[in-house]
């Protein structure tokens, strides 16, 4: 399959939102929808939200699109920030890397992450790490057969509910 990648624009904010929407759904709500869960889809998923972090500066989205446009993956950065581990440094973050579910297994996943550590390269950042929740066992094999290493535990919370998830690191090769 070929995709074409490109940087985000504000235009791409409603596509990014229902992407989003529907990864996050098959990822965090197989066993169902409450109300937390509904409310916190809506709230980090929302256009609203995507138009927002699109206005942010330094926040970097990158697309990944069939031909005729049709959005499939997208990889959303955010820059020297510094991960909720002691002992990591700071970098990349992978805020979202999301993947249609038609398109999982397809060597897209890998072609993304691959253009988010060329873009943190280019910005002068070290390395990349990001968080995965503890009970995405796909995702995390995927992440571990791309380089990535299992730095512990840490905790995401939202509406008084903690879920473990884990922080992963890559560090890249300084040109």
């Amino acid at each position: 399959m070929t995709w074409t990648l490109r940087a985000a624009t504000l235009a791409d904010a409603l596509p990014l939102s229902v992407l989003a929407t529907q990864v996050w759904l098959d990822t965090y709500c197989a066993e169902g929808v409450d109300g937390s869960l509904a409310r916190e889809v809506r709230h980090s998923c929302g256009p609203e939200a995507f138009e927002a972090r699109l206005r942010e500066p330094q926040r970097h989205h990158l697309l990944a699109e069939r031909a005729g446009g049709r959005l499939q993956a997208f990889v959303e950065l955010l820059p020297e920030q510094a991960p909720p581990l002691a002992g990591l440094s700071q970098g990349v973050e992978v805020v979202r890397l999301y993947v249609q579910p038609s398109a999982q297994g397809q060597g897209l996943g890998a072609r993304m992450l691959g253009a988010a550590a060329d873009w943190a390269q280019a910005q002068h950042q070290a390395g990349l790490w990001l968080t995965v929740w503890s009970g995405n066992a796909r995702a995390r094999r995927f992440y571990a057969r791309q380089g990535w290493v299992d730095r512990g535990p840490t905790l995401l919370g939202f509406e008084g509910r903690s879920y473990t998830n884990h922080v992963l690191e890559r560090v890249l090769a300084r040109g």
